[in-house]
């Protein structure tokens, strides 16, 4: 029961609190002066027709706008078109380049091969020849050897008779 009526009595302080709050509000309207409203009907019925007037003008130049930005907008593309074109064929002249760069390739690895296959052969040739010269000087050595041998065994043998 107690907690019955102090709960009453807040609810009863709040209430005058808002009630106050109120009236103090309703107080303040009413010294503060409010601003004041114009009715210039003519004032307002002027400023409409004169912008209303000057509508045309603006559109003129909204229209000049616009054909100046299509313009703009017609040159850009036909750069674009002119560029995506120029990229178009240097990619070709790119692709071309590239093929004879493949063959001009293909082509110094075949003078490569037949230089080494023509020194390979060249080496060849040369140890066969240098061979041959060294046969037969080892066979006129050898003949010698073998005469000055058979010349100094006959002299030998002379001796002994």
């Amino acid at each position: 029961m107690k907690q019955k009526m102090i709960i009453k009595q807040k609810v009863k302080r709040t209430c005058v609190k808002l009630i106050a709050s109120a009236l103090l509000l309703l107080g303040l309207s009413a010294i503060l002066p409010a601003p004041a409203a114009k009715a210039n009907y003519l004032n307002d019925i002027y400023n409409g027709l004169q912008n209303f007037s000057e509508l045309p003008g603006e559109v003129t130049k909204l229209q000049e706008n616009y054909q100046k930005t299509t313009e703009e907008l017609q040159q850009t593309k036909e750069e674009l078109g002119q560029t995506l074109q120029q990229m178009q064929n240097y990619q070709a002249q790119n692709a071309a380049l590239q093929e004879q760069n493949r063959q001009l390739t293909q082509v110094v690895d075949e003078l490569k091969n037949d230089r080494t296959a023509r020194e390979k052969y060249y080496n060849r040739i040369k140890i066969t020849v240098i061979t041959g010269l060294a046969l037969i000087l080892g066979y006129f050595l050898l003949i010698r050897l073998l005469r000055f041998g058979m010349r100094h065994r006959s002299t030998k043998g002379d001796r002994l008779r």
